[in-house]
């Protein structure tokens, strides 16, 4: 059950900074400058992240891994969590299948959001 907490605490705090972040741009470029930014600081979170936890006592590792992986990283950014499985694949030299996770993850994914968008008229 706290386990479940600290997912959802830290998923609140993400979710909410990603919200100010938009909310409050200084852009106004076409490119979407903020959520690009939110992924990549969401991805060099994880990277860190990871490595620390990987150092650390196991409690502070759980603690790291569900509130602020899981969580914080979560609900701040869920590229982080694409770029983190891809690496896997990486890490573990499965190179036709890091290929075919990366390019079915984007085109699926685009595809079935304008499939989304366009199912309601």
């Amino acid at each position: 059950m706290k386990e479940i907490f600290f997912v959802g605490a830290g998923g609140m705090f993400g979710a909410v900074l990603r919200y100010l972040i938009i909310k409050f741009s200084i852009f106004n470029l076409t490119f979407p400058i903020n959520t690009f930014i939110i992924n990549i600081i969401g991805c060099f979170l994880v990277g860190v992240l990871i490595k620390y936890s990987s150092i650390s006592n196991k409690e502070l590792s759980n603690m790291i891994n569900n509130f602020m992986i899981i969580g914080f990283c979560g609900g701040f950014t869920t590229f982080s969590a694409f770029s983190l499985d891809s690496i896997n694949l990486l890490n573990e030299s499965k190179y036709l299948l890091f290929l075919s996770y990366m390019l079915s993850s984007s085109i699926v994914g685009i595809i079935f959001c304008y499939i989304g968008l366009n199912i309601i008229k």
